[in-house]
């Protein structure tokens, strides 16, 4: 009785957690204005280990309890289940990368990093076979110079150029003159 009372309470409040966890990824992608285009990242390091894993050993527990242990209701594995797929839900969508009118951020679950298209002041571009790098160079808030590689889907490529050129094109080449000319008087 104490040990199905004490699972049930853990139940709730893995499900409870998740559930708040996807709530609040969800709201984060809401509040998010004026999205030009989004892509969700793909890498090899990006995929969500641990809710797989969560997931897995789950499972595994599931067939070998209910075989062993079959005091333990079936609820309280399908809970952690339910826990589990909310959990790999959240960190599917909180590894979105979004682009937006106003800047770029890499992945929603990390809108801190976010870059203003006004902080940027050159980018470039690295191929791949299956996708291809773009290299921001920013200064952040306290005036740092940081390095932004953000790795765009080559179906995405010429729409996302077309946004960061009508973004950036005509204000990185007028900095780039500046910079000559200032460069040239100093010699001089």
């Amino acid at each position: 009785m104490v040990l199905s009372t004490l699972h049930l309470i853990l139940v709730i409040s893995f499900v409870s957690v998740t559930a708040l966890l996807l709530s609040l990824t969800v709201l984060q992608r809401i509040r998010i204005r004026r999205v030009r285009m989004t892509w969700r990242s793909s890498r090899v390091s990006r995929v969500p280990i641990w809710p797989i894993l969560f997931v897995g050993a789950v499972t595994v527990f599931l067939v070998y309890a209910q075989n062993i242990f079959p005091a333990i209701h079936l609820s309280v594995y399908l809970g952690y289940l339910l826990g589990g797929i909310l959990w790999f839900i959240a960190v599917i969508l909180s590894s979105t990368s979004v682009i937006t009118d106003y800047g770029i951020i890499p992945e929603i679950g990390r809108s801190g990093e976010a870059v203003a298209w006004g902080q940027i002041s050159d980018y470039f571009e690295v191929k791949d076979e299956r996708r291809v790098y773009f290299v921001f160079i920013y200064q952040d808030f306290i005036g740092v110079r940081q390095r932004l590689e953000l790795a765009v889907p080559v179906i995405e490529v010429d729409r996302f150029l077309s946004i960061v050129r009508s973004k950036l094109d005509i204000r990185v080449e007028e900095s780039v003159y500046e910079m000559t000319d200032s460069k040239a008087i100093e010699r001089e």
